[in-house]
């Protein structure tokens, strides 16, 4: 089972990881790309609150964000390719006509 054993949050909101089976790494999180509640952690204070979770070996935020190790380590790997999300701007409402 891939887990993460340590992070640093680094400036560009990328996150340095490392994980039980020793690799290293740059994560780029991409909150704004992701949408949704990732969104939140286009606030700096909160990006940086990043801590791991024990129980899961995951990344987590405050507010209930987190990021399966998984997938971080696939896409750190090149064994799976990040999933082409839609733009920010296709998560937002557009306003009503009036």
């Amino acid at each position: 089972m891939v887990r993460i054993e340590t992070v640093q949050p680094l400036a560009g909101f990328r996150s340095k990881v490392r994980f039980n089976d020793g690799l290293e790494g740059v994560y780029p999180v991409e909150p704004e790309r992701s949408g949704g509640v990732f969104l939140k952690l286009t606030n700096p204070k909160i990006f940086n609150a990043v801590r791991i979770n024990d129980d899961f070996g995951c990344v987590k935020w405050p507010g209930g964000v987190d990021l399966c190790p998984d997938t971080m380590h696939q896409v750190m790997t090149g064994s799976a390719s990040a999933v082409e999300l839609p733009s920010p701007m296709a998560l937002r409402e557009t306003p009503k006509p009036q």
